[in-house]
Order: C-alpha cells, then sequence, then structure tokens
C-alpha cells in the first residue's frame, strides 16, 4: 500500500482529527512500536529464509503483486479455503470497505476495521503460511501477513503484538495474534485486508461467522454432547442463520470483445445482456469524477478535469464488459447497465476492475490520468450525459 494510503488507515472516533480540527493529517504522534513479536526458531525458522519470507520485501510483494510459485506450494499443505473466518471473537464491525473515510473521504479503505479490548485473540481467516510477522509496515503496527493455497492473502494489523513466526503453516481459528492499538491507530481494533492478485477486495460478503462465532460454535458443541450447557445466556445466544452459499465467479462468453463494444456502440443491447448486467435500475448517473469540474459537454461526451489519480467511480450498477484501448479514446473501460444504457470512461490511466465484474453505484473503478472523458449510449445512440448527472460539483 502506497505511504499515503498507510497514514489513512486508522478507524473512525472521536479524535480531534477526525472532527476535521486544524492538524487532521499530523500523524507524528503515532508509532509503530512497540514491537512485540516472537523470536523466529525451529523449522519455521529454517522455511522462511529458505522461501524468502518475513521480509518488508516479501510483504510487499503479496500486497501489491502476485505470489511466488515456492511460496505458493508452502501454504498448499491444507485446500484451498472459499470462505473466510471473523477473525476476532466478538470484534465489532466499525468501519467497512470503499470511500468511507472520515478525514479524507477521497481516498478508499483498503480493508475492515473490527474494534475489540486489547489483549483480545485475533485467529486465521483460513488455512495457510505466515508470510510476515513483524512491525516494518509503515502505519500497520504489529502486523500479521498470512498466504493461503488459493494465493489469497489476509492482513492483520495494529496488534499489540503477534503470537505466530514467519513460515509458520496455520490453521483456520488458530491464534495469531492479540488486538492493541500500535501503529496508526486511535484506538484497539484489527485491521484486516484480503488481498487477491496484489488488488484489496471486500471481504464481506465471504465471512463465514462474525461477532457470535464463539458462541455459535459452543452451541454446536453442546448438541454434540462435548461439553455442559454453558450457565449464562447474553445477547449472542440467537439462532444460527443459514450459510451463504459459495461465491460464484462471474463467467460470460461475451465480456472484453471488441465486437461486443462496438455492437453496445451503436445498437440497443439485447435483454440477455442487459439480465446479466444485473444490479439496480436508475434514472440518473453518479457524477463519475471525486472531485473535479465539468470542461464541456455536448451529445458525444462529457469532458471533466480532475488531478492525476482521481478515482473515478461507476456512474451506476452495471457489468464491465471492457477494458483496454479503445481506438482514439485510449485507454477505456466501458460499463453496460440494467436499464440498458452503455457508459465509457475513456482516458483513465490505472484501472481497478476486470472484464465480466460486476459493480455498484459508486464503486471505484479507476483513476484519471488527465481529463475523462465520459460517454453515455442509450439504445445505440450518443446522447449527452450532463442533464442525468447529479452529484455534480459546485462552480
Amino acid at each position: 500500500m502506497p505511504y499515503a494510503l498507510l497514514l489513512l488507515a486508522a478507524p473512525a472516533s472521536a479524535d480531534p482529527a477526525e472532527r476535521g480540527d486544524a492538524h487532521r493529517h499530523d500523524y507524528s504522534r503515532f508509532s509503530d512500536g512497540p514491537r512485540n513479536v516472537p523470536t523466529p526458531r525451529g523449522a519455521s525458522l529454517q522455511r522462511a529464509q529458505a522461501l524468502g519470507l518475513g521480509t518488508r520485501e516479501a510483504a510487499s510483494q503479496l500486497m501489491h503483486g502476485q505470489p511466488e510459485a515456492a511460496w505458493l506450494r508452502a501454504a498448499g499443505w491444507r485446500e484451498s479455503p472459499d470462505r473466510l473466518l471473523w477473525p476476532v471473537d466478538d470484534g465489532n464491525y466499525v468501519r467497512g470497505f470503499g470511500f468511507v473515510r472520515t478525514t479524507r473521504p477521497d481516498l478508499r479503505h483498503d480493508g475492515v476495521d473490527i474494534s475489540a479490548p486489547v489483549g483480545t485473540v485475533v485467529r486465521a481467516a483460513a488455512d495457510g503460511i505466515v508470510a510476515y510477522s513483524d512491525n516494518g509496515i509503515r502505519g500497520y503496527g504489529n502486523c500479521v501477513i498470512l498466504l493461503h493455497p488459493n494465493g489469497w492473502v489476509t492482513l492483520y494489523a495494529h496488534n499489540s503484538r503477534t503470537t505466530v513466526q514467519p513460515g509458520w503453516r496455520v490453521r483456520r481459528g488458530e491464534r495469531i495474534a492479540l488486538v492493541g492499538s500500535t501503529g496508526i491507530s486511535r484506538g484497539p481494533h484489527v485491521h484486516f485486508e484480503l488481498i487477491d492478485g496484489g488488488r484489496p477486495t471486500d471481504p464481506l460478503a465471504l465471512f463465514d461467522g462474525g461477532p457470535a462465532f464463539v458462541r455459535r460454535v459452543a452451541e454446536r458443541a453442546f448438541a454434540a454432547g462435548r461439553v455442559p450447557e454453558p450457565d449464562d445466556v447474553g445477547p449472542a445466544d440467537r439462532p444460527t442463520p443459514a450459510p451463504l452459499a459459495d461465491a460464484q465467479p462471474v463467467a460470460s462468453p461475451t465480456v472484453d470483445r471488441r465486437a461486443l463494444v462496438r455492437r453496445l456502440l451503436r445498437f440497443a443491447p439485447t435483454e440477455a445482456l442487459r439480465e446479466e448486467a444485473g444490479g439496480r435500475i436508475f434514472s440518473n448517473l453518479l457524477w463519475p469524477v471525486r472531485g473535479g469540474s465539468l470542461a464541456s459537454h455536448d451529445r458525444r461526451r462529457a469532458r471533466i478535469e480532475a488531478e492525476d489519480g482521481a478515482a473515478v467511480r461507476a456512474a451506476a450498477d452495471g457489468q464491465v464488459v471492457y477494458v483496454g484501448r479503445l481506438g482514439r479514446r485510449g485507454q477505456s473501460v466501458v460499463m453496460l447497465h440494467r436499464m440498458g444504457w452503455v457508459t465509457v470512461y475513456a482516458g483513465v490511466g490505472e484501472v481497478h476492475v476486470e472484464p465480466g465484474e460486476r459493480v455498484e453505484r459508486g464503486a471505484w473503478i479507476a483513476a484519471t490520468e488527465g481529463a475523462l472523458a465520459f460517454e453515455l449510449r442509450v439504445d445505440g445512440r450518443r446522447t449527452d450525459p450532463h442533464d442525468l448527472l447529479v452529484q455534480v460539483p459546485s462552480d
């Protein structure tokens, strides 16, 4: 994660910085210490040294790129996960993934914050191998990074201490750390991230369990006759919801095809394509750039000027049907929406979505690189998007 994002990875609280006081971005009073990590030893130490795990370089590669093949083989001692365990027993969800920051709403929060008292056990969300357990990542304090057999990477930051060493093979639910407030943190909590192929991913839909996880485990154990009935019943003692179905990848033979894009830019999409796009139906479009200003508009496009790197947002729910160069438009993202509209985000720089991916209105899909050319097609006809835009910044 870039240094600027590390500095802004703190949870919401009543701290004066969150209330917008004069020194809201002064992080000089924060420290990544005290460093409290186990001393590497034994087979785990030998494994970590042979693989090159446990270093800041390994952590950076897992946070921003692809894991080494040898690392995946070492993590593959167990089956690949398709769900995640809520990592803090009785931990409270306090902030989610996305543009939810108070001090810097233009920067994305790349994880989920879970609050709990100092010393609460932090558990591995899935089977894997410890790739990093130290406090050398600026802003994260005492931090654990796990690599899982399917290539997922999970990160647990701000711990009071970590309890596993690099190279250690962990099982789902095993203790790996204790909750704390090290690093850039305004209160005891765990900052949890799920990273897939170097891309931060919202983990909420994949969690199996939640704050009442331990209570539910006890209920099941009692039902099986393995433990006596608990003599105190709390608010967490409630029926267990049915488990979610396994996540299914979006697969379509039509996405990421130039022929499809050319057709959508000239003709109305079929009902089958509209159904496949999914999402909600809107009668307007969200202003697609955080900040920025409208430079010009006509029936061909709206030209929006913004600083390089500004977040480009999906104007409505829909499916990404194309990512790449699109003639003279340059690097572009094309989306199809349930109401049959097609939006084009042309002239972008870094892209944060893939063809076939379904995204919700307001989701970050790219970053600007110069002016953004925003186009709208309705039944294949060029349409001036200006009259449909909402949340347009005032001059």
